[in-house]
């Protein structure tokens, strides 16, 4: 289990990945919405990426957001759960018309990312 700010990251995560090419495709928000409610906090996590939806938030700006709430919480941050968010990232992208290059350079980013935090 992980705190609501790391739901809250992790939606605004699925959120920056859908809008990489522009607004999220309708088959990304049905599987984004079908795993993120299977989380703890899904329903803040769902929030979160609403949230940064109806703000028009860059796709930037939401990562950054995200990846903020994830650093102050590292330490809740297995390594199991790193995998896992990956493994959530990649059913998202695949979602609609397979993974982008740009959504391969996002996840990789993502996963770079999260090596770098401190393990729990």
């Amino acid at each position: 289990m992980y705190s609501p700010d790391v739901a809250l990251g992790l939606g605004s995560l699925v959120y920056a990945l859908s809008c990489l090419e522009g607004r999220p495709h309708k088959e990304e928000i049905i599987v984004a919405k079908a795993l993120l409610v299977r989380e703890p906090h899904g329903s803040l996590a769902l929030n979160g990426y609403f949230l940064r939806e109806n703000a028009g938030e860059s796709a930037e700006e939401a990562y950054a957001f995200g990846m903020r709430r994830l650093v102050s919480r590292q330490t809740e941050l297995t390594d199991k759960l790193k995998k896992r968010f990956v493994t959530l990232l990649l059913r998202v992208a695949r979602a609609h018309k397979g993974i982008s290059a740009n959504e391969w350079l996002f996840i990789r980013r993502f996963r770079r990312d999260l090596q770098q935090l401190q393990t729990g």
